[in-house]
Formats: C-alpha cells, structure tokens, sequence
C-alpha cells in the first residue's frame, strides 16, 4: 500500500509548481528543469543535504566540514526560469505580430552572488540577456560579467548618480560595453554632458518616468505622482527640449519606468505598459526623439509565495510568466499602433521572479519545547475584548479637539491607528490561542538568525513557503513556530502562508535521528534575503551548496560548497583587528592566569568556525 504524501498541507501543489514536489520516500524534492523534468530526475533534497554534510572543505585553517544553516542552490532551476521568461516574451511577440523583440537584464541588487550574476550572463547568452545596477560596486560587477555576454546585452545604469558613477558608466561605454545610463532626476543630465565632454565618450543615456499607474499594498509604496524615484511626463518632456537645444536628443534611446516589485494582477501591468507607452510615443512624435529604441518596463514580475494565486496580499500574484508577457507585449503594441511609431525593444528587470525559486534555506532542529499557555487570555476572554474594542470607535475628526481641522485629522489618523493595531494583537492571540488549545503549540529551536537568514520576514513580514524536508509520508501532528538562536525576541517566525500562525511539524523524537536530522526548508528565498541580511549577535551568512543535476534516476552532483563567514570574519566587519584587539590580548591575560594551554585551542575553533552552533546534541523532547 503506498504511503500517503502530505505535501499539499503546505500547498506545495500551489507554490511549488513546477519545481517542487514530494517523492516516494516523503522527502522533498527538485525538479530542476520545471516542466521538463523527466520521471526520475527529481533531486531529494534529503540525499543533497547528507552528501553535503559529508564534503570536507580544505581551508587554510586545515579540513573542515559544513555547519548549518545552508543555502542550497540549483542552479538548473536558474536557467530554466530564464529560459521560460524569454519563452514567454518570444510567445506573446510571435502571436501579436509585435514588430519588435524582447532583451531583459537581471537586477544585480536581487541577488548579487558571484555564482548566481555569473550563471545568468552565461544562461543568458543567447539571449543577450544583460545586467542592471543600482550602485558602483553593482556596476563594477556589471562590467566584469558582462565581458563574456554577448555584445549589444543592455547593461541598464539606474539610480542616483554622482561623477564617478556617471564617468564609471561611459568608461563601460569605451569598453565596447552597452551601457545606458538612466537618469532619474533632471540635473543629473548635466553631470552626464560634463563627463562627456571630459572623457570624450558620448552616452546613450534614457529617462526613469515617474508613472500615476499604482499597485496597492507595501511595494507600491514608492511609486505613483509622489514616488521615490523618476520624473512625471512634464518633466521628460523638458529633459528632451533640453537635449534637442544641445543637439545631443540622439543620445535619448531608452524610457524606463517601475511601478512597484510584486505586480499583483495583469491589469496593472497593463495600465502601467500602456501609460508608459504613451509618453515614449510621445517623445518619439511630439518632441523629436525619433532615434528612441528601447521601453524597458522595469520589474514587478511577482512570485506567487502563498501559492493562491489570488494577487489579494503582497504574498500573491494572479498570473503566471505567460500573462505577464503578453500584457506589456499588447499594451505596448497598441498603443503604439494608435500613434503610429514603431515598436521599440521591450525590456525588464524581472529578478524577484527570475532568482527566488533556484535557492532554499535549510534549517536545523536542535529541540522543540511546548509553549505555555496563557491562563488569563483564553479564547473566550479574548474574543470579549476583541468585542469590547470593535464597540469603542475613535472619536471623529469633527469631535477631536474641537473642529474638523488639519490637526483634528491627524489626531483621529492616529487614534484609528492605535485602534486598529490594537485589533490586530488581540486577533493575532486569538488566533493562535484556538490553535494551542485544539493540540498545544511547540517552540522548535532553530540554528537560525532570523535577521541574517530571512530578514525581509523581519523587516517587512515577508512570508515564505516552510515545508519539513523528510517525513512528509507521516502526518505533522506539531503545531511548531520556530525560534532563533539570537538573543532578540524578535527572532521567531510565527506568522506562516495562508495566515497560519503555526507551521505543522514532526515530532523531535527517535524517527527524527533515524533520518540524520530534522531540517525545514525556507523555499523560494533566492531574491534579496543574502543581501540584505544582517549580523546581529553576529551570527553571519550561512554555507553555500551548489547542486547540479547528473543525468536520470535523480543523480546529482555537489559542485561546491563553500562555508559562510567564520567568527574572525564577522568581529572583522565591526572594525576590530582580531590579532591585536582580540587574540592577543586574550592570549596575555590567559597566560597571566596560567590557563593558556586550555584556552589557545579553545579561542582557535572560536575564531576559525562559523559562529552557528555546532554538533549540538539536543535532549529528547516528548511529545
């Protein structure tokens, strides 16, 4: 009789596909070529942590082996998401009889690994798939890949720039490089024309519209008429007039905009597409920039991390890459058709979409202990004072302070504010006191930094997909919420896809040591996390492991596998000087007390391993 899959308990059906399902023996598993994944060539991710595990590392400090927590990367995964983005576009191009092509570049802030920028220039290849940068270290990294890409790859200079940076780009430009440069505010095009005129290389320059299109939720925070970044059409319009006095509007080539990251709905793709084409038809017709070749449509390609496919939270998106495609390919070509100028290269900046399914977190168990209860907040008493608060409205703006005016507003701002999160801790509780008393909730101690591994959770609730990676053939009887290892109450994750406030788990018990470990994946953590994490109690990066298909009956390879800053690294980063600040001064005083030799080997490991606890031998939990 086979065993049953518990898979779809975490929805892996609805954010997993095409990459991820459940194999045979419940493990988790890869399906590194999406939906062209042969029967047998799925990848148990299980298999790939032990083989992982048993790697020895030579370092300069003698053989090691890895420490937990690790990233594993396929980077199969990687290029097939490249491979179906531009599938999609050459799509949508072949049966609109859009007259043009689509050339996308990457955003290297997205996920500026070595290996990840490198494995998209070189997927990308036959592409002319580019790079975008943000910054001069990201634009450094821009011109060294973008060596091996294929001539004409866009590498798409944005935001804001000072002399160096702009003097940087045209010094990519002389390199045989197709730099852009894109200017978000209006003086940066005389820093452009002086570095011109310094260096003797003419620019392509483009423009950043500031669009009135809006996506509602946190990502569309920046943008609309009073956005962070690019000018509104009035403006454009004046930078070309600028341009065309100076007789350098051939130096005008690319419009860019970028409505928000996580596009919920292909209406809004569209309206933005349109609009956009709107003020590039306009500067090709109305004001002589007849030499413009490019709409580069920025990023917003979403992931659907809760699987719902709903494009209702900042957690969803209702279409896939398909939709996505054809919504700016027929924005752009009707609108142009109205106005009678060509089609121009479509381009985005698609590197959520493109980097987040090819890279998961494994996380180690080292014990789970049952939460307490809270004796006084029983549900029923909660859901009085939910009751209670709904009956207590704030006062109006026209009763707060005596009137109705801007200061009475405000006050009633905040009054709705404090009411409302009010409301939200006590449903929270609630919510999570109902599931405690249906089967108790267990903490699961993680070797984990919430802020190193997956500080978008922290920063701004970012949810991601959390599935145990074996034991997925028994059922989860553990309503688990997992808890780091810093020494900060914020380090927990107890807030899950689907509004859950627990995560179903295993128990921590004999079974578990029978499979080597209890680990669960964080999934779809490929964009931002490595970059913007932090090192609070300076707990750093995690292990790196490279895993690359090797033919049929799920065979694999592990490429590389490179462990995450050692304690001496990260003390580093705070400015110390370890020898003298630390070692030596360490090495004195145990000497003094006579317990040097206890102490040297002691520091040594300190100093030469990853700051993450190592070898820990949890005590059973019974359950």
């Amino acid at each position: 009789m086979a065993k049953k899959n518990y898979g779809q308990v975490y929805n892996i059906l609805g954010w997993g596909d095409p990459y991820f399902t459940v194999n045979s023996h419940g493990h988790l598993a890869v399906k590194p070529h999406g939906r062209d994944t042969m029967s047998g060539q799925e990848l148990d991710v299980h298999s790939v942590i032990h083989k992982a595990l048993a790697t020895t590392i030579t370092t300069n400090d003698g053989d090691k082996k890895p420490q937990f927590p690790m990233i594993l990367r396929f980077p199969d995964v990687l290029k097939n998401r490249l491979d179906s983005l531009h599938a999609a576009f050459h799509g949508a191009v072949e049966s609109t009889g859009y007259a043009s092509r689509y050339q996308g570049v990457f955003p290297i802030k997205v996920n500026q690994n070595k290996a990840v920028v490198q494995d998209l220039v070189t997927f990308g290849h036959g592409y002319s798939y580019g790079l975008e940068a943000g910054s001069k270290p990201e634009l450094l990294i821009a011109m060294s890949c973008l060596a091996k890409a294929k001539p004409g790859a866009y590498l798409v200079c944005n935001g804001y720039k000072d002399a160096d940076y702009v003097a940087l780009a045209l010094s990519a430009r002389a390199m045989g490089l197709n730099a852009i440069i894109v200017l978000e505010m209006e003086e940066e095009l005389d820093i452009v024309v002086e570095q011109s005129a310094r260096l003797g290389v003419e620019p392509v320059i483009g423009v950043r519209a500031k669009l009135l299109t809006k996506i509602p939720g946190h990502f569309g925070s920046t943008a609309g008429k009073h956005g962070k970044f690019g000018m509104l059409a009035d403006k454009i319009y004046e930078v070309a007039g600028k341009l065309k006095k100076m007789g350098k509007l051939h130096w005008l080539k690319l419009l860019h905009y970028h409505v928000g990251s996580m596009i919920p709905t292909t209406d809004i793709v569209y309206n933005a597409a349109a609009e956009a084409a709107g003020i590039y038809c306009a500067l090709v017709k109305e004001h002589g920039a007849t030499g413009m070749t490019t709409l580069d449509c920025g990023g917003g390609l979403g992931v659907d991390y809760d699987g719902t496919r709903s494009g209702s939270s900042d957690m969803s998106v209702a279409y896939g890459l398909e939709q996505y495609a054809s919504s700016i390919v027929q924005a752009v070509r009707l609108t142009c058709d109205d106005n009678g100028v060509p089609h121009p290269v479509l381009c985005t900046e698609s590197g959520r979409a493109m980097a987040s399914h090819h890279s998961m977190i494994i996380l180690e168990a080292l014990s789970a202990i049952p939460e307490p209860q809270d004796e006084e907040d029983t549900h029923h008493r909660l859901l009085s004072k939910i009751q209670d608060l709904s009956s207590k409205q704030p006062r109006t703006a026209h009763t707060v302070n005596g009137g109705g005016g801007v200061d009475a507003m405000h006050s009633h701002a905040v009054e709705l504010k404090k009411h409302g999160i009010e409301m939200y801790k006590l449903a929270k509780k609630l919510s999570k006191r109902v599931t405690g008393d249906a089967n108790g909730i267990y903490n699961y101690h993680m070797n984990l930094s919430v802020f190193s591994l997956v500080p978008d959770f922290w920063g701004i609730g970012q949810l991601f997909p959390m599935m145990p990676v074996s034991r997925l053939n028994e059922k989860p009887t553990i309503n688990g919420t997992l808890v780091d290892i810093t020494c900060d109450s914020d380090g927990k994750v107890e807030k899950f896809i689907r509004d859950a406030v627990t995560l179903p788990l295993h128990p921590l018990d004999d079974a578990a040591a029978e499979h080597g470990g209890y680990y669960v994946a964080a999934l779809l953590s490929g964009a931002y996390q490595e970059a913007l994490a932090c090192k609070h109690n300076l707990f750093s990066g995690p292990t790196l492991v490279r895993v690359e298909s090797a033919g049929g009956g799920g065979a694999f390879k592990i490429v590389s596998v490179e462990l995450g800053p050692t304690s001496e690294e990260v003390i580093g980063t705070m400015r110390y000087d370890v020898k003298n600040d630390i070692s030596d001064v360490i090495e004195k005083v145990a000497t003094e007390n006579g317990v040097w030799p206890m102490v040297e080997p002691l520091m040594k490991k300190g100093l030469t391993t990853m700051p993450y606890l190592n070898d820990y031998k949890p005590p059973k939990t019974t359950f």
